[in-house]
């Protein structure tokens, strides 16, 4: 998109350009002012250009400003990565400080953020002004994902806060630069190219980042606790599946088991049957064996009346003395049959 611009490089009047809403924020407060790095260096040139303003530029590279200190311009070189970088600034404190595109390219973004508010660089009234490229916007992610990008660090509009909150500082202000033909909707909307912030040092900004970490710790158990329960569930349900497979199978074992105890009591019945057919032939058995035993009583008795009559006794003899004149009769006839 292309704005009307002045002798500073951006259109102070612009809706949609982060110097812009950076140059009309530090300007609503006349003061003086301390810009780190060199993005959106024409911001401190506009504001220096203000009867009422005094600017005060850090840069790690004394030739990458490209402007020449003024009055309410001066220029200092110190690099926020060394540790005692704001002892350049011999003690000063200022109403406003700008963090143009900066925090992004740093290892330790905190420590200068810190620094800011320990060494008082920023009054217990003064504020922070920070850009940043929102990297949910799909730009800045291809730029992530390229590999070709400068920055170090990437930051969400929640990324950022929580920094600031974790430094001492708490956000008072949001404003955000879209890309063209982007429509603006919620904090979250991925159409946010880049952000601009406003903060405020506090003292409850440490106390907040410790209940945001608390509250964090407590969602990430809540959200344990979901997939315990989650999988707990998941295991019941498979319980309960398997307890129905196991009842169905009972089921089908018990009507198996009473179908064939019913088997068994027909097989039973039918012995039961068989059994008393037996015993009745059994009876049926002895009462003839009782009839014949009496019939053999009958015979034996008549039999020793036989062996015990005159007759018997008379026919006995007669047999003994027949016996020697028989027997060789006997052999004869053999003789005689044998030789034929």
């Amino acid at each position: 998109m292309t704005y009307p611009q002045d002798e500073y490089g951006f259109d102070p009047d612009a809706l949609n350009d982060t110097a812009a809403i950076l140059y009309r924020i530090a300007r609503a407060a006349p003061g003086t002012v301390l810009h780190l790095g060199s993005g959106a260096e024409g911001v401190s040139r506009a504001l220096s250009a203000l009867d009422e303003m005094k600017v005060t530029f850090v840069v790690s590279d004394v030739n990458a400003p490209g402007f020449e200190p003024t009055d309410r311009l001066e220029l200092f070189v110190a690099d926020p990565e060394v540790a005692g970088w704001h002892t350049v600034l011999d003690g000063r404190t200022y109403d406003v400080a700008i963090v143009a595109d900066l925090l992004e390219h740093l290892r330790d973004p905190e420590r200068i953020l810190r620094d800011l508010r320990e060494q008082r660089l920023i009054g217990d009234e003064g504020r922070l002004l920070v850009s940043f490229a929102n990297v949910a916007h799909s730009a800045v992610a291809k730029e992530l994902l390229s590999g070709d990008s400068r920055r170090v660090r990437w930051y969400t509009m929640d990324s950022m806060t929580r920094l600031l909150e974790a430094s001492g500082y708490l956000v008072v202000e949001t404003h955000r630069r879209h890309l063209p033909g982007l429509q603006t909707t919620t904090d979250d909307d991925p159409s946010t190219y880049e952000y601009v912030l406003q903060a405020q040092p506090s003292a409850g900004a440490t106390q907040l980042t410790l209940l945001r970490r608390q509250l964090d710790y407590a969602t990430h158990q809540l959200a344990e606790a979901q997939r315990d329960r989650d999988q707990i569930s998941a295991l019941l349900k498979e319980e309960r599946a398997a307890f129905r497979d196991e009842v169905g199978r009972g089921a089908d074992e018990l009507e198996h088991l009473q179908n064939k105890i019913a088997k068994m009591s027909d097989e039973r019945s039918a012995l039961r049957d068989k059994a008393a057919h037996l015993h009745r032939q059994l009876a049926h058995l002895e009462d003839e064996l009782a009839v014949a035993d009496k019939a053999k009583q009958t015979t034996d008795r008549r039999l020793a009346a036989i062996q015990q009559s005159r007759w018997y006794r008379w026919s006995r003899r007669l047999a003994k003395a027949v016996k020697p004149v028989l027997t060789p009769l006997r052999f004869a006839g053999r003789r005689v049959r044998g030789s034929r």
